[in-house]
Order: structure tokens, then C-alpha cells, then sequence
């Protein structure tokens, strides 16, 4: 194959790879071929001759290296000038009659982007507006932009302004963006709109879903992050998404492409998806939660329009009382505050059990009696439930809570700062919640003991409700009335992830280590010592009371707002 000036640099490079090699060390500009990205769009539409305009490269000079690095030097001469025949002009020569019926031009100057703009510029076409159109200004003649939508039939117009400035006007026709389900997804990449996740501050996985919801059948998105999240990869593919993974190993930047697979969806999905806002007050419920998104039953008719696990657990309550989340995971006591404070929900069911331990890093303490000299890091505040439930167990098995001494950071003591201080040494009494209590054992190492199981000792002051309830789900009574059946079908998902996550504590681990940001053998121990058991509310009343009255300072609950939140 003679390589000529109308030769894709895709396609030489496919047939010919050493050719690469040969292409950077003749000119640095060719470097941004190593970038995979890059490769596989712009070098797909960019052809030699292009190259040459715009990096100024004589054509019968790199045609000449190209050709006699693969021995056809002479078959190249015996075809000259022919080799270097423009292909026929792309550039239209007046306005067409559509420019001036822009009203707004969003311009993007790329002359000052260091990095690969292209996906940037395919996300803004996505983005425009009715009677808007992309103006895109760089200081060379775009080529390899306008054969693409040249070739894909778009419609766009290019001007010379200077030198040094082209500028080249998109208006996207919808079927110059979209994918064609009649070739290979994999092969039109540069269609997928990007989300780059790449720094965010907070965890991405509630943006990461909402974006998976909103993507139909024949359509897709490329994620951007810094590692390969392969947890969100196997989620998504029970979502019915097929997944393409690329590395730029120069970067360090890794793109997972997503695209939802037709054949896939096996669930008739309605058009009137009921939109719901999630939230759970800790990270506990992750599996359970991941697990559940993998209902194609279920995701037919929810769309979730927010999915937030705080890890500052007394923002759940705001959103409560504003009426913000229609369904919530959270701590019992937490619901019979929220619920006379006035928020009008109902707890349906208690789902984490127990999960309270007081662990101690080089001693171990087999009673309250053995931390007497010790200062016991605990989480919240004072008169919150860690503390409530230890002051009363304490006075249950006959000790004195003023002769023990706890900590609490300002403003609140923040589980994951109390866990980490445990791994370093800073502190070497705590009192944790799963899933910090098995991440701060398995990080600790063999110095760190759990030395006190509060369901242990509950056992010993309570022989008949011997089972501390947690936390279970909470709903909005709006969202119970108006959708009954969805709240029907939520719970009993809840109920076959929690069966599933319990019997595949391995398959569950891998699935969530990286949203937990720890390793699956920490989240495995996690999975192992966690009490995940769906139980309504309506017949654990007794059990509830008795814990509630642990956690109350004046032991006092009243039984019948009890009934009423509680069924």
C-alpha cells in the first residue's frame, strides 16, 4: 500500500504500527499520536495532507520518509505528482443561508488549550440551544474537524480571519452527533459525551448514576477518571450498559466509554418514570444501594434524581425536614427525633442491626473497667445516640459513666477522623459504627482488637430483645401515598439485595470497594461482621422500644407516636 497524501493517518498507522515511530521521530508534532485518545479521533479524520497544512511540512518530504520506511519509496515516485493531490476542497465559499439565521454564537477559543479540546467541543454542540450555533477559533485551518463533519453530512462554515485565526461554525443536525445503530458503537467514540470526574471533591458516584439514568437505549457517555473504577463498570453493565476502556499511559488518564446496549433492556420501561431523591445518613448502606441499581425492574420506574451517602450524618436531617428526600436510609433515633420535630415520614423497616464496637489499639480491654484510663474517641456529640447507648449500657451492667472519659472533636466527631486517627496511633480507644469499625481493624493491623461488641453486651442486660435496631429506610408519607406501588417495589428490592449481599459477601465487595475507597478484602471484613437482616417495623415494636429507651437519657417513649411512625 503506498501511502499518498490523501491517506488517512488512522489507517496507515493501522496497517503499518512501526510507522508511528517513525512519524514523532520526524517531528514532534506527531507526539500526540502515543495518545489514544487522539488516535482514535482526530488521526481518524485527519489525512497526510492535512498533517502538512497545518504542522507546515512539505508533503513530498514526509510522503517520501513514510513510504521508504515500508519499501514503497519507488512505488511512490512512479505515481507523482499524483500522490499529492489535494482531496477535493470541504471549505464552502459563501455563507450558507442557515448562518444568518443564528441568533447567539457560543464561541470557544482553543488557541489557548493545551490539552485534546475535541471531546470539549463535541459536549458543547450537545449543549446548544435552539437557533445557537458553536464557533470554534484556533490558529490553524481545523481540517480534520471539518472532513468529519464534512463526511457525517453536518453542517458547518469555515472562515480565514487572519493567519493566524480560523473560525469554523457548527450547527449540529442531531444525526451528525448520534450514534448509528447500524455500525459498531466502538467505532464512532468521538460521538460520546464526556463526564470528567477527574478531582471532584466529592464522591462522583451520585453524579456517575444520575448521568447512567438519563442515557437511553443506543446512546452512551465516556467517563473520565485517574484509575479504572471496575466496581462502576460492573454495575453499569447490569444496568445494560456494554463498557470500552482506553488508557493514555502518558497522562495517567483513563476514558470508559458506556453504551446501553438495546438488547439489554429486558424491562419495559415506562414514560413516566417517578422521580426520586435517595440519601442515606452513612456508608453502610453502599452495597445494599449499588446491589439495588442493578434492578432492571426497578429502574424502569424510578428516575433517581439525586443518590447522596453522607458522611456527615446530620445533613440526612435537613433534608428530611425540608422534604427533599423521598426515601432515606437512616439511624432509628434519628427518625423518632426527625419525627417530632414534625417531618411527616414513616420508618418501614429496620435493616442494619447492632453494628456498635468499642475497639482499642495496643491493649485489649475485655470490660468497661479495662478503659477507665483511657479516653474513648466517640462520634457525634454528647447527647447523640454512640454515646447515649454507651452511658446506658455502662449503667446497665453497673458502672458509672462519670468515671470514663470521652472525646468529641469539634463540631461534631467525624467517623472517618476517628478511624483514621485509630490506623495511625493518635488514638487508641474508639467507638465506631460499621463500616469504619472493620475499615480501622483490617487498616490497624495486628495491635487493634474489638474489644467490646455492643450487641454482646446488650444480650447480657436484655435476654429477651437481645438485638440492637440500627437504622432501616425511612419514606416520605407524600411518596407512600401518591406511589405506593413503587415504594412496594423499593422495598421488596431492598429485601433481595440485602438476601444477595449476605450470601455473596465476595461478589458484594468487589462491587463497592472503590465507592467505599477501600480495599475489597477491608470491604469483605466489613460484609463478614455487618448485621444486614430486613425486618418491618410493625413486628419489631417491642425491640424497638427497648432500644429506644437505651438511647433516651429519660428512658421515656411514647408508644403511641411510636405506632404511628413506625407503621
Amino acid at each position: 500500500m503506498v501511502i499518498k497524501g490523501d491517506t488517512k493517518i488512522k489507517t496507515a498507522l493501522e496497517k503499518y504500527p512501526e510507522l508511528k515511530d517513525v512519524l514523532i521521530k520526524y517531528s514532534k508534532k506527531f507526539k500526540k499520536l502515543n495518545n489514544k485518545f487522539i488516535f482514535n479521533t482526530v488521526a481518524k479524520w485527519a489525512n497526510f495532507n492535512d498533517v502538512a497544512k497545518i504542522g507546515n511540512i512539505s508533503i513530498c518530504d514526509i510522503l517520501h520518509t513514510v513510504n521508504e520506511a515500508i519499501g514503497e519509496e519507488e512505488n511512490l515516485e512512479k505515481i507523482f505528482p499524483d500522490c499529492i493531490k489535494e482531496t477535493k476542497s470541504i471549505e464552502p465559499k459563501t455563507k450558507p443561508e442557515w448562518y444568518d439565521e443564528i441568533k447567539q454564537f457560543i464561541i470557544y477559543d482553543v488557541r489557548e488549550e493545551d490539552g485534546y479540546f475535541f471531546p470539549k467541543i463535541i459536549e458543547k454542540l450537545r449543549q446548544l440551544k435552539p437557533s445557537q450555533a458553536l464557533k470554534v477559533v484556533n490558529s490553524f485551518d481545523p481540517l480534520p474537524l471539518k472532513r468529519m463533519f464534512d463526511e457525517k453530512g453536518g453542517k458547518y462554515f469555515s472562515e480565514k480571519i487572519t493567519d493566524t485565526e480560523y473560525h469554523l461554525t457548527i450547527l449540529p443536525t442531531g444525526d451528525d452527533l448520534a450514534i448509528n445503530p447500524e455500525k459498531d458503537w466502538k467505532e464512532q467514540l468521538d460521538r460520546f459525551p464526556e463526564l470528567n470526574v477527574i478531582g471532584m471533591q466529592e464522591d462522583p458516584f451520585e453524579l456517575i448514576i444520575k448521568n447512567a439514568q438519563k442515557i437511553k437505549q443506543g446512546q452512551g457517555f465516556v467517563l473520565l477518571q485517574v484509575f479504572k473504577p471496575i466496581p462502576l463498570i460492573n454495575m453499569l453493565t447490569q444496568m445494560g450498559f456494554d463498557d470500552y476502556t482506553e488508557e493514555d499511559v502518558e497522562t495517567g488518564i483513563f476514558k470508559i466509554y458506556f453504551y446501553k446496549t438495546p438488547a439489554k433492556n429486558k424491562i419495559e420501561v415506562s414514560n413516566k418514570k417517578i422521580p426520586v431523591v435517595i440519601q442515606s445518613a452513612t456508608p453502610v448502606t453502599y452495597p445494599i444501594i449499588m446491589k439495588m441499581l442493578h434492578s432492571e425492574e426497578l429502574m424502569s420506574r424510578i428516575d433517581i434524581k439525586e443518590l447522596k451517602v453522607w458522611e456527615e450524618t446530620e445533613k440526612h436531617m435537613a433534608w428530611v425536614v425540608n422534604g427533599k428526600a423521598d426515601i432515606t436510609f437512616s439511624a432509628v433515633a434519628a427518625a423518632v427525633k426527625l419525627y417530632a420535630s414534625g417531618a411527616d415520614i414513616k420508618m418501614v423497616s429496620v435493616d442494619i442491626w447492632d453494628n456498635f464496637y468499642l475497639l482499642t489499639n495496643g491493649y485489649k480491654a475485655d470490660s468497661f473497667e479495662d478503659i477507665k484510663n483511657h479516653t474513648i474517641e466517640t462520634p457525634l456529640f454528647k447527647g447523640a445516640p454512640p454515646t447515649a447507648v454507651t452511658t446506658s449500657l455502662m449503667k446497665k451492667l453497673g458502672y458509672n459513666p462519670d468515671d470514663f472519659s470521652f472525646h468529641y472533636d469539634k463540631p461534631f466527631g467525624r467517623p472517618n477522623k476517628i478511624k483514621d486517627d485509630f490506623i495511625m496511633g493518635k488514638a487508641d480507644t474508639v467507638l465506631l459504627r460499621e463500616p469504619e469499625a472493620s475499615f480501622a481493624l483490617f487498616n490497624a493491623g495486628d495491635t487493634a482488637h474489638e474489644s467490646l461488641s455492643y450487641s454482646k453486651l446488650w444480650k447480657q442486660v436484655d435476654e429477651k430483645n437481645n438485638r440492637l435496631p440500627n437504622a432501616g429506610l425511612i419514606f416520605k408519607n407524600d411518596f407512600l401515598k401518591n406511589h405506593p406501588d413503587v415504594a412496594e417495589l423499593f422495598i421488596k428490592e431492598l429485601k433481595k439485595a440485602i438476601d444477595w449481599v449476605n450470601n455473596n459477601k465476595k461478589e458484594a465487595a468487589m462491587m463497592s470497594y472503590d465507592i467505599l475507597g477501600q480495599s475489597p478484602e477491608a470491604v469483605e471484613l466489613f460484609l463478614n461482621r455487618a448485621k444486614f437482616e430486613h425486618v418491618p417495623t410493625k413486628d419489631i415494636l417491642d425491640e424497638i422500644k427497648n432500644y429506644l429507651k437505651l438511647v433516651r437519657n429519660d428512658g421515656n417513649v411514647d408508644e403511641e407516636k411510636l405506632k404511628r411512625l413506625f407503621l
